[in-house]
């Protein structure tokens, strides 16, 4: 049904790049119009499920950056597959279906106020699609279709019990287990990739469903944080045999440990690693690329409304003199969905997972010392 909505998008006119920059300059004052006409919705508590304002004011501002990121790339498949995510998410706490039509006439009220005709127009034709999509994306959301990931359809007994660890919040029992588990190198890869992966990712799914809360979702993330740094001494005294490599997740984006598994993996295959952790802004990125003059830098974007930021990133190590030369590789779940977006965002290479990041990465280092 997905592939259905997708190909409906074909007789769309994609926006032309001066109205993407006409949005994207317009974007803070098209939320708080936004916010202002769905706060002045006499049905407005009714719509949002009684939640608190600011979840709506948050998603609207997720809107705009995401819309951009949209606009500016041309990736209406992109759009297609993230809706019917949005729905499922925030119907799971409480909103109901009837919210999303009148929010997306509200920023149609709303590009049009802010925005020349000769750009609104563009613009409000999509809009105009989401809206005739409306029981569509209802029932992708319901099947659980649009962006999605693979998880096993047969769960392992250590998947079961690191799960049940990190949801009871256990992480002295999340250590035991990884002592007893994990007694070497290859026995950490296995760990990082069939186990913490698949686990992280239902612990992700339960705070979409609403199952979980955010502060669990946190304390779980943060328990996988004292587990790879108890780990590391496996791999501490790996002989540094290949470059410098720079790892970190993208400006905005708090999901690290896709980032941190790479940044493991590469380390174990002899790279130099620079670990950045969660959200570093892209003016300090290239100051540490200048700094450390890396072979290539990896940047993870777990989410789809830090994409732009991602896009930003790029352009920027890029456009600088000394850093364009820098090897960029993207991975996280942001682009799992569309892999094809390292290409229109300029990376030079894209990694499903740690394990291939680090092959990829490799085979770049071996291109590098053959030419």
């Amino acid at each position: 049904m997905i592939l259905n909505l997708i190909n409906s998008l074909i007789d769309i006119h994609a926006v032309s790049p001066d109205a993407a920059k006409a949005y994207e300059k317009a974007k803070e004052k098209l939320v708080h119009q936004v916010n202002d006409d769905l706060d002045a919705n006499p049905k407005i508590l009714e719509l949002i499920g009684d939640n608190p304002f600011d979840l709506m004011w948050n998603n609207h501002s997720n809107h705009a950056t995401f819309m951009t990121t949209v606009f500016k790339i041309g990736s209406y498949e992109l759009l297609a597959r993230t809706i019917p995510w949005v729905y499922r998410a925030y119907r799971a706490r409480g909103f109901s279906y009837d919210y999303f039509p009148v929010e997306l006439v509200a920023w149609k009220h709303a590009v049009k106020e802010c925005l020349d005709d000769v750009y609104s127009t563009e613009i409000i034709e999509i809009y105009d699609w989401m809206i005739s999509h409306h029981e569509n994306m209802i029932q992708l959301s319901v099947n659980g279709e649009g962006l999605t990931f693979s998880l096993q359809k047969e769960t392992t007994e250590m998947q079961e019990v690191l799960l049940s660890l990190l949801l009871h919040g256990d992480s002295r029992g999340s250590l035991q287990l990884v002592n007893q588990s994990v007694k070497k190198i290859d026995d950490l890869k296995h760990f990082y990739l069939d186990v913490v992966c698949p686990v992280m990712y239902r612990i992700g799914l339960l705070w979409e469903k609403n199952v979980i809360s955010v502060a669990e979702e946190h304390v779980a993330t943060a328990i996988i944080g004292r587990i790879t740094a108890a780990l590391y001494p496996l791999f501490a005294n790996v002989d540094m045999c290949r470059g410098k490599a720079v790892v970190t997740a993208g400006p905005n984006e708090f999901h690290e440990v896709g980032a941190r598994m790479l940044a493991d993996f590469l380390e174990m295959e002899g790279w130099d690693v620079t670990y950045l952790g969660a959200n570093t802004p892209k003016e300090e990125l290239l100051t540490i690329l200048k700094r450390h003059k890396p072979f290539m830098v990896a940047l993870s974007v777990a989410t789809v409304f830090n994409l732009d930021h991602a896009r930003q990133t790029i352009e920027m190590v890029k456009a600088d003199p000394e850093t364009r030369n820098i090897r960029i590789m993207v991975g996280g779940l942001a682009f799992n969905n569309m892999p094809q977006l390292w290409r229109d965002f300029g990376a030079e290479g894209y990694a499903a997972d740690a394990n291939k990041g680090a092959l990829s990465a490799n085979a770049w280092w071996e291109r590098r010392i053959a030419a």
